[in-house]
């Protein structure tokens, strides 16, 4: 591994485990997941006034069925990986007989593997939590309370759902970006700056989703014209 190596993998950490504050800053407190947060806390709102959640059911078993789906997916990424790890020197002379591909040892090669399987593990950690999370959410929905209930904390447990709910569809897109870097981290296999170059585009689009799109547009005018019921009372202080 030479400097450029070195540099591409210090980039990577960097990006991987920082998005969440780069998607932040970058979207100045107002990123797709932020805004979304706030209409989880108005759906949760709206949740306590139906007496009739069925809606609500649908939508979360919706969810909770693609989380399932991406972490089965994601344990069979892991077992392809570890088969590839195995066969390492048969896949290393296929790459080395390309002339656009670096030459390196064998060790790096396997050593890359390795990375990109503790990438896609850490994925499947990520699906697993969102998954748990999401069960205590459902649970959540479940207690609460009747809509004809004369309950004084309504707006309070509202939050709190929304919170729960939050924190697992984070944990969600945390997985889902997994599948993003690990295929920056295959242009490692290739070159130091393909790599640095494939971080950056796959940075690039995820920014521009989370702050720059028409979903985001939408989203927040969405925010903008129906805020939670607090911010509502907050506006009319």
């Amino acid at each position: 591994m030479n400097a450029i190596d070195y540099l591409g993998l210090a980039f990577f950490l960097l990006v991987f485990f920082g998005y969440q504050r780069i998607a932040q800053v970058s979207g100045r407190g107002k990123s797709v997941n932020a805004l979304m947060h706030q209409v989880r806390r108005v759906w949760m709102q709206r949740l306590m006034e139906r007496p009739d959640r069925i809606v609500d059911s649908a939508l979360t078993g919706h969810t909770v069925n693609s989380m399932s789906f991406f972490s089965s997916a994601t344990i069979l990424v892991v077992a392809g990986l570890l088969g590839v790890l195995g066969k390492a020197a048969d896949a290393q002379t296929v790459l080395s007989s390309w002339t656009f591909v670096t030459h390196s040892s064998a060790t790096i090669f396997q050593l890359k593997l390795i990375g990109l399987i503790a990438i896609f593990v850490y994925g499947f950690f990520r699906f697993t939590w969102a998954i748990r999370q999401y069960n205590y959410c459902c649970a959540l929905i479940g207690a609460a309370p009747l809509a004809k209930n004369d309950y004084p904390h309504r707006l309070e447990l509202a939050d709190e759902m929304a919170t729960v709910y939050t924190s697992a569809l984070t944990a969600f897109g945390g997985g889902i970006r997994c599948y993003y870097f690990g295929l920056a981290w295959l242009a490692w296999l290739i070159d130091p700056l393909a790599f640095i170059g494939a971080i950056l585009a796959i940075l690039v689009v995820l920014l521009r989703r989370q702050a720059y799109s028409h979903s985001h547009r939408a989203i927040r005018r969405f925010v903008e014209l129906n805020p939670p019921d607090e911010l509502k009372r907050d506006a009319r202080e």
